[in-house]
């Protein structure tokens, strides 16, 4: 954690709630309560004693994302950009094909 030193508040853990609604080979997908959205992780960093299913209740702590610069880091901007762009060609060509 490098940028560990760049937060500039300390940590305000609260204790977040919130249902899977999806279980995967790879991870899971939980519903926040309280309309908080959506949080998918791997079923690796999932605290389970027993195979996790879809309406499990779970819980965890969390502070609020503190944006670490300024200046967005042009790396993730043009991999975030390079990736959106590859899924609109992926649609275009399968809506293409669909067409034929």
């Amino acid at each position: 954690m490098d940028n560990f030193d760049k937060l500039n508040y300390a940590s305000t853990e609260t204790l977040y709630e919130g249902i899977i609604t999806e279980v995967t080979d790879a991870g899971v997908s939980i519903d926040l309560k309280g309309r908080l959205g959506e949080l998918k992780i791997p079923k690796r960093m999932l605290i389970c004693e027993h195979e996790p299913q879809v309406g499990h209740e779970v819980g965890f702590l969390m502070s609020y994302p503190e944006v670490l610069s300024e200046e967005p880091n042009e790396k993730y901007v043009k991999a975030i950009a390079d990736y959106k762009k590859h899924q609109a060609e992926i649609k275009k060509r399968t809506k293409e094909r669909q067409e034929e």
